[in-house]
Order: structure tokens, then C-alpha cells, then sequence
């Protein structure tokens, strides 16, 4: 570790900060010290709604920026009636969005649950588990101004769990919005009601955003479940007589609270209070046996930001936050809360070269995490809740840990006529895993004025979840982390706004890779070789039409997932056990191999936005362990639409109708234990005023 943090010391030193300053002329001299424009930010006319900032950590061009980006404008899902973040990412090719019955599980280029999530540079996921995600109504999209995705590895600049993608949540600041915001929001057939309200003002010196929603109702199939007892007294479950019952699921519920506070360009103080609840039902394999599960995510955290100019060529950043996030698990009469506290501080230094031509940023970073009371269940619960089971209940520990993790990184970007290249590396310092350095590079070789060429690597590495943690002998001293290596081809053409091709492909090695399964616990560390290609475009034949697609096509090659199932336990005369363990193969979950997305927006008068998206997703293996079957769920194509009266009735008052699954189609998709039906037909509205 310590030969490794010498030589990228030795790197930075060398390459940057030992760079002769450059001799601005005279007429330079009233430049704003520290700004952060560059000759590799130019942008073509009207793309300034295109920024990002997570590539680089500085705001610039999508279409130029060294990485393979996309960004959602807070525009383009009033537009489209975009309602929940699942919805936008399907806008965004490589991304499928797997329905479960607790909400969605992300897929990113055939890896699900990883990819990182941030809301304004603060991760959304918790180490306790990899399958929480912000992607339904536990997250408002009221005071987004825009999505940033990114596709591929980013922890050089984001650390451990920038696996497959980035995708930030850039919230509105006074400066963005002045006045305030109302909406009402009614859904059927699941008979939701929310609200929300936006406040922002900007004062010139200082600014300040607030936003407050809220939403209450059912979720999903409104199925009901016959099991309401079970763990009762904690010792041996409840008498069949009394365990079954017909009942119906509670309403869901989201509270969220957002805001932020800016003094100048020096400070910014920001921080989000959420509180989610949903409940589910599940249901055993070949039976009819279900049950009510209700899962919580209380959460909230405060971020400090400072930033000062040394001169016109350097800058100091600072980042801090305190973030606090519970996993409230209800399943039928047994609770639980899960606890994660993470503490973040960062100081990242700017600096530019080469009359600008050139741009270092290098920080060190330190993060502490506390786990308490992380649930991992040692058995296959379904087992347990027949009519025939009077003496047993299910095995679940509970995990207490911490984790500490210091980095120092660093990244620097060049300009030599048409090329922009960048590279970068990371090194992380474990107390917990062993340390891991990251890389990548990039080539960006704006060709044409339209065109761009882009040549990615990437590496990237994820840290374990607790059941992770729990099954390993010597805690964390000889764990194997995943690790994934990453290239990236993108070639695009953009001759207006009005129209665009990007073509990428990919190819991306996983190494160590563990998957969780319910039945079987944790896979033996494997490899595979995915591979893909991702095809969009857009045009605008009429000043009042607009067109999108984007398709994906994603191919894994390696062995298949092995568990090392401990299938019996045998007591031996002396009270001792012997466990016996066999192995058990499962085909890697790439999920669908095909998807696409085809929409359109349509503007007749200048009040009146009508849009429309056909999304189809070709066929996936559901593995059924309990009976070693694997059967395929055939793929399906669902069409949603929406409508928006601007100025309905009143001035500044806006009407919103989005459908989806317009033609209410019935399909399966793979859930936790077994198939599950599909989202059914629903319809949200909005009616937002400005005052």
C-alpha cells in the first residue's frame, strides 16, 4: 500500500503541481480568480441546458465531456410527465428497469444494483444492502433541475460503488427558481394523493430553495395476503389456526423535505429529510401462500461546500456531509430497524496549465460508515410459513460493524488541437478490505464540429454488504472485492438540436463478482465478459414534432453463478453438527438482452404538449431453485402517454395527464421468489400553479 501511494504522489507532484505558471496577457488580468471555464468547455448553441458536472467535477458539455453522458433536463420531464426516476432512466439507453413487488431494481449494461446514486453529490444507497434504491415515489422529482448519468466506471473521482454508472440529482437553487411552485397530484387506480410546494429566492449576493411534497396512497397490484401471524411470542411461530387470515395492504406513504442555501460563490449549505414507507406482498412458489412485507427508508443529510481562489490559476474546494439512513423492515408480525450512519469530509484542489489548455484536480477524501443491527437471513423464510411447520422460524442475524476508508486521487485533462485527454487514479485506504487503486483515461477528438469520437477506460471496485461480511471467516482481512475494468467506444454526430445519432459499444470484465440469492445465500466469487452496444438518436422534422430512440443490445460470457448451499444439517450422537453442502449453478442475470425505447413529443399550439414513449424489453430466464427449474418470461412492449394544458383556465396554471401502460397489458416479469404480474394501467395528474 505504501509503495502504491508513494508512486501516485510521485505522479501528481511531478505532472502538476510542479508545472510553471503561465504569463497571462495584460488583457487577462480581470479574469475571475479560480473560474473554471476552459477551452475544452465550448458548447454548440442552446446545449448550455446539456451540463454535467459529475465527469470532470466541474460543469461542462455533455456531448464533450469524458465520459459517456447523458443528461435528463428538469424540461424534458415536465415535458415528457416523467413522474418517478425509473420512468426518466428509460429514456437513457444500457438502462432496464426491473419491476419487483417492493418497487424497481436498476439495471446498468447487464449488471443489476450497480450503480451509484447521488442526490446533489450525497449517495442515495446504503452498504447494508445493494438493492435500496430512490427510483419510485420514495424520491420527488418536484426540485430536480436535471438528471447527470453516466455510463461506465467512475471511481477515480467518486470512490468505491461507481461500479456500472453514476447517476446524480442535481436539485434546484434560488438562482434557478425565484417564487413559488404548488402542485396537487392525484393517481388512479391506486387512488394516490401528494402535493408539493417550491420556494426559491435570489437575493444577488446570497440564495435560497425550498421545497416540501408529500404523497399518500396504494401501490401496485392492490393484492391481498393470507398470512398476518407468525413470529409471535419469538420462539416457535404462531399455531396454524391462528396464522392465516384475508387481508388487504396498508397505503404507502413519502414525506420529503429539500433545500439549500448559497452565500456568493464561496458557500452552500444544502440538506434533504425524507421518509418513505411501502408495503408488498409476496407469495411462496406453487402455492398460495402470501404475505405482507413493509419496507421504510427514513433518511436525511446535511452538506457543507466552501470554495476559495488562491489565484486566476488555482482553487480549494471543500465537501462535507453527515448523512443518517434506517431500513425499517416489517415482514408479517416480526420488525426490524437497520441502521447506517456515514460521515464525509473531501478538500479537492483545481488548478490550470498551459494557458488553460490544461486542467488538474486532485483531493484526498475521508469517509467513516457505522452499521447497526444489518439483518441477514440464513434461511429460506417461504419454507417456513405451510401449515406443516409448528415448531420452527426462520434464521436471521443481526450484523454491528464500521468502516473507514481514506483516498487520495487525482485527474487531469489536456488540449492538443482537436483531442482532449484526460487520465486519472485513485487510491483507497481501507481499515476493513484491502486497499484498491482505480484508473481510467480518455481521449475525446472532436473531429468536425459536429462530430465527436470518444475512447473510455475505466476501473472500478464495489464494497461488500453485510451478508458479505457476515459469511466471511476472518472479516473483511481476506475478502475478495468485485473489481470491473471498462472500455468504451462512442462515436456521435450532432449537426443542430434538431438532430442526432450516437452509436457506443462496450465491453466490460467483472472479476469476483457475488450475487445474493434468496434460496441459495451468497455465490462463490465468479468472473464474466459483457458486452453490448447502444444505439440513439433523435430528430425534429417539424419545428412542433420531435422523435427519440435509443436500443440496447447486451451479451455475457462466462460461467454460471456456483453456490455453495449447505442443503441439511446432521446431529451427530455428541451433540456436534455436521453440515452437508452441495453446489448449485444458476445462470448469470444479465436481464433482458434486447430493449428499446421509441418516443415522440408533439406540440400542436404553444398551451398543449403531447407525448408519447413504446418501450419494449425482449424475453428472461426466472430461476425457480426450490424446484430446479428455469423457465423464460417472454418479453413484452407496453406504451405510455401523457398530455400537458399550459395555462389551463388561469394564467401560470398547468394541467398534467400521464398514462401508463396505456393499453393495460398483461405481462409477467421475474420477481423475489417467483413470477409477478406487471404494472397495470395507471393515470397520474398534476395541476401545478406558479404564483
Amino acid at each position: 500500500m505504501t509503495n502504491k501511494l508513494l508512486i501516485i504522489l510521485k505522479v501528481f507532484v511531478i505532472l502538476f503541481l510542479l508545472m510553471p505558471a503561465p504569463v497571462f496577457p495584460e488583457g487577462e488580468a480581470g479574469e475571475n480568480p479560480g473560474a473554471e471555464s476552459s477551452p475544452t468547455m465550448l458548447m454548440f448553441v442552446g446545449e448550455e441546458l446539456n451540463l454535467l458536472s459529475i465527469a470532470s467535477r466541474r460543469e461542462e458539455s455533455a456531448f464533450k465531456a469524458p465520459a459517456i453522458a447523458r443528461v435528463i433536463t428538469g424540461a424534458e420531464i415536465r415535458e415528457r410527465g416523467i413522474t418517478t426516476l425509473a420512468q426518466a432512466l428509460e429514456y437513457t439507453p444500457g438502462f432496464y428497469m426491473a419491476q419487483k413487488e417492493w418497487g424497481c431494481q436498476p439495471y446498468l449494461r447487464g449488471l443489476p444494483d450497480s450503480i451509484l446514486f447521488l442526490y446533489d453529490t450525497v449517495p442515495m444507497g446504503m452498504e447494508i444492502s445493494k438493492t435500496v434504491h430512490p427510483l419510485e415515489h420514495e424520491l420527488s422529482l418536484s426540485a430536480i433541475k436535471r438528471v447527470e448519468i453516466i455510463r461506465g466506471p467512475g471511481s477515480v473521482l467518486w470512490g468505491p460503488d461507481a461500479f456500472a454508472g453514476i447517476v446524480n440529482l442535481v436539485p434546484l437553487t434560488g438562482r434557478d427558481f425565484t417564487g413559488m411552485e404548488s402542485g396537487l397530484i392525484y393517481n388512479t387506480p391506486h387512488d394516490q394523493k401528494g402535493f408539493y410546494v417550491n420556494l426559491g429566492y435570489d437575493q444577488g449576493l446570497w440564495d435560497v430553495f425550498l421545497s416540501v411534497s408529500g404523497r399518500r396512497g396504494r401501490e401496485g397490484n392492490n393484492e391481498r395476503y393470507n398470512i398476518t401471524r407468525f413470529w409471535d411470542n419469538g420462539i416457535i411461530p404462531a399455531d396454524p389456526e391462528n396464522r392465516f387470515k384475508s387481508k388487504g395492504l396498508n397505503s404507502s406513504r413519502l414525506f420529503e423535505m429539500a433545500g439549500n442555501f448559497s452565500f456568493g460563490d464561496f458557500a452552500r449549505l444544502s440538506g434533504r429529510v425524507s421518509d418513505f414507507k411501502r408495503p408488498a406482498v409476496f407469495k411462496k412458489p406453487d402455492s398460495d401462500i402470501k404475505w405482507r412485507e413493509n419496507r421504510g427508508c427514513p433518511q436525511h443529510f446535511v452538506k457543507l461546500e466552501l470554495k476559495q481562489s488562491l489565484n486566476r490559476l488555482s482553487a480549494l474546494r471543500f465537501t462535507g456531509y453527515l448523512r443518517n439512513a434506517e431500513i425499517e423492515n416489517s415482514i408479517i408480525d416480526y420488525s426490524v430497524t437497520q441502521k447506517e450512519r456515514a460521515f464525509y469530509s473531501e478538500i479537492l484542489y483545481d488548478r490550470s496549465f498551459f494557458s488553460r489548455r490544461g486542467l488538474f484536480t486532485g483531493g484526498v477524501s475521508y469517509r467513516e460508515r457505522n452499521i447497526r443491527d444489518a439483518l441477514v437471513w440464513e434461511s429460506y423464510m417461504p419454507d417456513f410459513l405451510g401449515p406443516e411447520n409448528k415448531f420452527f422460524l426462520p434464521l436471521a442475524l443481526e450484523k454491528n460493524y464500521d468502516s473507514r476508508l481514506k483516498s487520495i486521487f487525482g485527474q487531469s485533462s489536456f488540449k492538443i488541437g482537436d483531442l482532449d485527454l484526460m487520465l486519472g487514479a485513485r487510491l483507497d485506504i481501507h481499515d476493513k478490505y484491502p486497499d484498491r487503486t482505480s484508473y481510467n483515461a480518455a481521449v475525446t477528438w472532436a473531429f468536425h464540429r459536429d462530430s465527436m469520437f470518444k475512447l473510455i477506460y475505466g476501473t472500478a471496485y464495489r464494497t461488500p454488504f453485510a451478508r458479505q461480511l457476515t459469511n466471511n471467516s476472518e472479516f473483511g482481512s481476506e475478502l475478495d472485492l468485485e473489481k470491473i475494468r471498462n472500455i468504451d467506444l462512442q462515436l456521435a454526430w450532432k449537426p443542430s438540436n434538431r438532430a442526432g445519432v450516437t452509436l457506443s459499444c462496450f465491453i466490460s470484465r467483472i472479476e469476483d463478482h457475488v450475487k445474493e440469492d434468496c434460496y441459495a445465500g451468497l455465490s462463490l466469487p465468479n468472473s464474466q465478459k459483457i458486452s453490448g452496444l447502444e444505439i440513439e438518436g433523435n430528430i425534429k422534422p417539424l419545428p412542433t414534432v420531435e422523435i427519440s430512440a435509443n436500443a440496447s443490445f447486451i451479451h455475457a460470457g462466462g460461467k454460471d453463478e456456483t453456490y455453495y448451499y449447505n442443503d441439511y444439517i446432521i446431529i451427530n450422537h455428541d451433540n456436534t453438527i455436521t453440515r452437508h453442502y452441495t453446489d448449485i449453478k444458476y445462470p448469470f442475470d444479465k436481464g433482458p438482452g434486447t430493449f428499446f425505447n421509441i418516443s415522440g413529443i408533439w406540440k400542436p399550439v404553444e398551451s398543449v404538449i403531447f407525448s408519447t414513449r413504446i418501450g419494449y424489453f425482449s424475453s428472461r430466464r426466472m430461476i425457480q431453485p426450490r424446484t430446479n427449474k428455469i423457465s423464460t418470461i417472454h418479453g413484452s412492449t407496453i406504451v405510455d402517454a401523457g398530455v400537458t394544458f399550459k395555462n389551463f383556465i388561469l394564467n401560470d396554471l398547468d394541467l398534467v395527464v400521464s398514462c401508463r401502460n396505456l393499453f393495460d397489458r398483461d405481462y409477467k416479469t421475474p420477481g423475489t421468489y417467483g413470477s409477478i404480474n406487471g404494472a397495470p394501467f395507471e393515470t397520474e395528474f398534476i395541476l401545478r400553479k406558479r404564483w
